[in-house]
């Protein structure tokens, strides 16, 4: 869901307090509201009001604290990947394309691991003699194959993830290139997937079941 490049200080300005709402209403409206807030800055402008820009920005704001799941559900997708509520896959689909998904996995991941090493320590002594006593070699060891993962296969586990919890349309990002279309094209697709709702539209733009 890449934004389009802005071209004057005016059209910049716009686009970053348009910032204020997620990242998939941005690919979604983000240009009619930059449109907006352009017309009514009026033709001299160098940049947005400030009375509008902070209007922007409590409306987007309220709008991520609305869809934001409560606190054990949040944990429970957090920690172990369980889906959320429908209501919230809106916010689902924002977490997805962020760039601390696949940190957070590794992390995640690293504790984990780290967590039951330790455990099986604890429960079989002998088998501490098989952990290094560098702390930094242990960590590089364990983290090692995490970090590879997270180089080369975010893209797999963040597609893996969205058919998961959003099914339907698959942003371009997280698509192969010889899968990805136009961006008129994918907006269309896009726009269509929120009217159908969870499922109801396959990439080619045909209906799906869900």
């Amino acid at each position: 869901m890449a934004e389009p490049r802005r071209t004057s200080l005016l059209e910049r300005s716009a686009g970053l307090w348009s910032r204020a709402y997620p990242r998939r209403w941005r690919f979604a409206y983000g240009e009619d509201l930059v449109g907006t807030l352009v017309d009514l800055a009026g033709p001299d402008a160098a940049t947005v009001r400030l009375r509008d820009g902070l209007s922007v920005l409590r409306a987007g704001w309220s709008l991520r604290l609305r869809e934001h799941p409560p606190l054990l559900p949040w944990l429970a997708y957090r920690l172990f990947e369980r889906r959320l509520p429908a209501r919230y896959r809106s916010w689902v689909m924002d977490d997805l394309l962020g760039w601390s998904y696949a940190a957070r996995g590794m992390a995640v991941g690293l504790m984990v691991v780290v967590g039951g090493i330790a455990l099986v320590g604890v429960l079989f002594p002998a088998v501490r003699q098989l952990i290094p006593p560098d702390p930094v070699v242990f960590l590089a060891i364990v983290s090692g194959p995490l970090v590879v993962q997270m180089l080369f296969g975010a893209r797999y586990w963040a597609r893996k993830a969205w058919r998961r919890h959003v099914g339907g349309w698959v942003p371009p990002e997280l698509r192969r290139r010889s899968e990805r279309l136009d961006a008129q094209t994918e907006l269309a697709l896009y726009r269509a997937s929120l009217r159908q709702g969870r499922g109801g539209w396959s990439i080619g733009g045909g209906a799906t079941r869900g």
